[in-house]
């Protein structure tokens, strides 16, 4: 498991600073979030909505909420949304984007700066967002995290994850495939500010392990949005790594060849998204047409947990 900070400690909420913001979402600036009211939904996002089957009516809690798009879109359909966070800065960013929005559709709209373990009177929630955080958490505090869920949750309710990089595509494929090929290749791909938050990089065999551990029936997946990512980038390069990689997804040929080896066993190698649906042990999940999951994935968790 990649790990590069001290396994007791998550990083500090100012990690997850204002470079670190504009970094991240590029072209869509804080101002520009604000200005559309946090519409600009990124592709993996986006998914992760259509895939909770929500309605209107609906209680639903965003752990590791960040500039607060999933809540501001939920409270927009109609559904009570509570976003949390321990970063004051991205949480300022989301309450300026509420603000903007009328007193009716506020009334919706919560954000929360704290832990979500502080959350006694919140619930219950028919659906929880764990969007871009497990990466983030050491192995005890999601332990912990996902205990506390419990309490959380509705009995039918269920827990939306998506993850990355899928740590089999760092450890595997770049560290002993292509620096093979290429040793020319820095040893880890990784840059320092990654280095310094994903303490806890997954595989879909360690969030199945998890999850079951904590008691949740779970689906796992990999389901490739690079493609997707590239071109919600193109109004403006960004100024990363990213930006030469999403310039090779976005040519057709290349995009056709990425996405006929997905379908094949070495999308198990390829694929950086992870996506998981979990509920309470005892329930069954309820599925939804865009679930692109793969049988592969299925088989290979329960493999591992049977060998473990």
């Amino acid at each position: 498991m990649a790990s590069h900070n001290n396994k007791n400690i998550r990083p500090s909420s100012f990690e997850y600073d204002n470079k670190w913001i504009r970094d991240t979402w590029g072209w869509d600036t804080p101002e520009e979030f604000i200005r559309s009211k946090g519409g600009n939904l990124r592709p993996r996002v986006r998914y992760c909505l259509e895939i909770a089957n929500l309605h209107q009516g609906m209680r639903i809690l965003d752990i590791g909420c960040g500039r607060g798009e999933v809540v501001l879109h939920c409270a927009r359909q109609g559904i009570y949304a509570v976003g949390v966070d321990y970063s004051q800065e991205v949480l300022s960013i989301a309450q300026a984007a509420l603000d903007t929005h009328t007193p009716e559709e506020r009334k919706f709209m919560k954000f929360i700066c704290d832990d979500v373990k502080n959350l006694v009177t919140e619930g219950p929630f028919d659906r929880i967002f764990m969007l871009d955080l497990v990466e983030h958490l050491h192995d005890r505090e999601l332990n912990e995290l996902f205990q506390h869920c419990k309490d959380l949750l509705k009995t039918d309710g269920q827990i939306i994850i998506h993850t990355l990089p899928n740590r089999w595509l760092y450890e595997i494929t770049y560290r002993r495939l292509l620096r093979l090929a290429m040793p020319w290749l820095p040893r880890d791909p990784r840059n320092d500010k990654e280095k310094a938050i994903h303490v806890n990089e997954m595989s879909i065999t360690h969030l199945y392990k998890i999850l079951t551990n904590n008691g949740f029936n779970c689906l796992i997946w990999l389901h490739d949005m690079i493609i997707n990512q590239a071109k919600w980038h193109t109004p403006k390069n960004l100024s990363d790594r990213r930006a030469s990689l999403y310039s090779w997804m976005r040519k057709p040929l290349v995009a056709a060849i990425f996405r006929f080896l997905s379908k094949t066993p070495l999308r198990l190698l390829i694929i950086n998204d992870i996506f998981a649906v979990a509920v309470p042990e005892g329930q069954s999940i309820l599925l939804h047409q865009s679930m692109h999951h793969n049988w592969m994935e299925s088989l290979i968790c329960r493999l591992s947990t049977n060998r473990g």
